[in-house]
């Protein structure tokens, strides 16, 4: 769960500078917002480089539409299906993650360079990073996931099943 909350932080530190207020639409442009968070801190020099590096031109790599996998709720997807949609739909996450060294060449998340980054943000934004929200998101995704497919329990072996659930 620690790979996960690390993954989940870093996500929303990087959705945060495109908050959008359901009443009035976006609070400040997604640009402006993520230069007032990131201000002063390394991330303000990495995201701009990961970003030019990962989505050249503007345009985002292929990516699987959620929840789109052909089958429904019924469906017991392959071992290997599951991780060719995760590698898919996470491939521009993984790419910035990458470039701004909180992962390595073999997707194992860089603790250490995380904690260090996110240790330069300014208090206020580094307040609204709750490590508990975080893990509780988690959890509730997990248990949302493991209920829609309890049924699908047996299908994976005992190693498939740990590498699903990191």
């Amino acid at each position: 769960i620690t790979k996960m909350k690390s993954f989940v932080i870093a996500l929303a530190l990087a959705s945060a500078v495109a908050y959008e207020d359901e009443n009035s639409g976006y609070c400040l442009g997604h640009k402006a917002t993520g230069a007032i968070c990131l201000q002063g801190s390394t991330l303000a020099e990495k995201l701009p480089a990961a970003f030019e590096a990962c989505f050249a031109g503007g345009e985002r790599r292929t990516k699987a539409a959620a929840g789109n996998r052909g089958g429904d709720d019924m469906t017991c997807y392959s071992f290997d299906d599951i991780m060719a949609w995760v590698e898919q739909e996470f491939v521009d996450d993984g790419c910035v993650l990458k470039h701004i060294g909180w992962m390595d060449a073999e997707g194992n998340h860089l603790e250490d360079e995380i904690h260090a980054d996110l240790a330069t943000l300014a208090e206020g934004v580094q307040a609204g990073l709750s490590e508990q929200a975080v893990a509780d998101c988690v959890a509730e995704k997990m248990a949302e996931g493991a209920e829609k497919y309890a049924h699908c329990e047996g299908a994976y072996s005992e190693d498939e099943s740990a590498i699903l659930m990191d």
